[in-house]
């Protein structure tokens, strides 16, 4: 069925530069990255090296970079929600889709030239992937029926965890192999990866289902009445009932306390698992990748358990999404608690990472289905505060952390960080259990029309009756 194809296309390439990173600043001070012994070949193999462009990064700036693309995603995030409104999901996310792979292709390019223009191509890219989830959700909102809800949303996102899993160890193969161009090859194939998956939006995605001519009659009666015509893109936003709705601010508040975590995971438990836990790179990029196996298994099946239990009514909506909130938030937050315990165990460590990063991965069945479920029409518009918020965590996260370093490196600082997370996880979920909701809050689209088109409106009708009211003359 087509809406399964549109939510496994709603996915975008995201480039790991928090594999990369690490290849790029080890041994800044010019000793080579290879222990190889003075054969012929192993000669060749410190050129090889030696020709691949390390940099002398301290704490601060690696954390720099690494946040960079999060101010991006922030700032653009609201703006994605907006543009979103007016023009659909479908050019947005292609444009995003666009410039983000252009980006990437650049990023090899800037470190050589500065760290500053590398900083400014980072917050570009994030600017760029920033449109992507409003403009997702823009299209989920007419392809999408409410007991399907979870399990398309859910699919929608599995493209980004599916691409960590392929992405992570592929990195690290990548960026250990010399011979193929190392570190900066990785980005290249990433850009031209996104380049193809923008052909194939443009070609197969359509804004509706009325308009793609590839999909059966039967569907487009099935998704009939959840979607509305263009000209309903141009009617204003009520800004006064969003800011003002609890239910909007419940799943913003526990969606921000969500990626905090989730983002901390991904940015810096690479750096935890090699300079604290003592793992190689190639052995980073695989547990990586098992951290994103978690996450697609973790965030499907609760799609489409979440869906199993409404269409059988064992649930109501908003039970479901509480259910899987509990779930995802606070049984997380346990085990990051839990971390500290397990400091003479990095195998221990591990697994509790491994089970926090798949039950985060629910995010999309608790909040981002939620929103759909208060709102459909400015379901971009909601996203877009959801992103704005969420992604500033992703640098918030790293300068917090960058702080309590202060210069070292221990397990007690990271497990103090853990537990910030979990603090934080906590205040999230509480706030969604005592606030969410599962109506339409918005009501229909005709109640937001502006006071001067209803007033040309009824102008135009009572026109109309004098007309048919006025006697004729003989």
């Amino acid at each position: 069925m087509k809406r399964y194809l549109v939510a496994g296309m709603c996915s975008m390439v995201k480039v790991n530069l928090n594999i990369a990173i690490i290849e790029m600043v080890q041994n800044s001070t010019g000793n080579n990255a290879l222990n190889v012994t003075l054969t012929t070949k192993a000669t060749r193999s410190k050129i090889i090296n030696k020709e691949i462009p390390r940099y002398a990064w301290d704490e601060k700036t690696r954390q720099m970079i690494l946040g960079a693309v999060h101010y991006g995603y922030s700032v653009s995030a609201l703006l994605g929600g907006l543009v979103t409104h007016r023009l659909g999901g479908k050019r947005v996310n292609l444009f995003s889709l666009l410039s983000s792979s252009i980006l990437t292709a650049l990023i090899p390019w800037s470190a050589g030239v500065s760290t500053d223009l590398l900083i400014v191509l980072r917050v570009l890219d994030g600017m760029a992937q920033g449109l992507h989830n409003p403009a997702t959700l823009s299209i989920l909102a007419s392809w999408s029926v409410p007991h399907e809800r979870s399990t398309l949303v859910s699919i929608a996102y599995f493209g980004v965890a599916l691409a960590e899993v392929i992405c992570n160890p592929l990195s690290g193969w990548i960026c250990s192999d010399y011979k193929l161009g190392g570190w900066p090859l990785s980005f290249y194939i990433y850009s031209a990866f996104g380049v193809v998956t923008a052909i194939l939006w443009a070609v197969l995605i359509y804004e509706t289902p009325d308009k793609d001519p590839f999909i059966s009659s039967n569907e487009v009666v099935y998704l009939k009445g959840l979607y509305t015509e263009d000209k309903n893109k141009k009617i204003s936003v009520p800004w006064l009932s969003i800011l003002k709705s609890s239910a909007v601010w419940a799943v913003v508040i526990a969606y921000a306390s969500s990626m905090f975590g989730f983002f901390f995971i991904i940015t810096e438990v690479p750096i935890f698992i090699s300079e604290v836990l003592g793992f190689n790179l190639k052995t980073i990029g695989w547990l990586m990748s098992i951290l994103g196996i978690m996450e697609c298994l973790f965030g499907l099946l609760s799609g489409v358990c979440a869906d199993f239990f409404i269409r059988r009514e064992k649930l109501t909506i908003l039970q479901a999404r509480k259910l899987f909130t509990i779930l995802s938030m606070g049984l997380s937050a346990f085990l990051l608690s839990c971390i500290g315990f397990f400091q003479d165990s990095a195998i221990l460590c591990l697994i509790t990472l491994i089970l926090v990063f798949g039950l985060l991965g629910c995010y999309n069945t608790c909040f981002t289905a939620n929103v759909l479920d208060i709102t459909q029409h400015y379901s971009s518009v909601i996203i877009g505060i959801m992103s704005c918020l969420g992604s500033s965590t992703g640098f918030i996260g790293p300068s917090l952390f960058a702080a309590l370093l202060k210069k070292k490196n221990t397990h007690d600082q990271w497990y103090l960080m853990f537990k910030i997370i979990a603090g934080i996880q906590l205040f999230g979920l509480t706030i969604f259990l005592l606030f969410a909701k599962a109506e339409e809050q918005f009501h229909s689209i005709e109640e937001n029309i502006s006071k001067k088109e209803m007033k040309s409106y009824n102008s135009l009708n009572d026109t109309s009756a004098e007309v048919v009211d006025r006697p004729t003359e003989d």
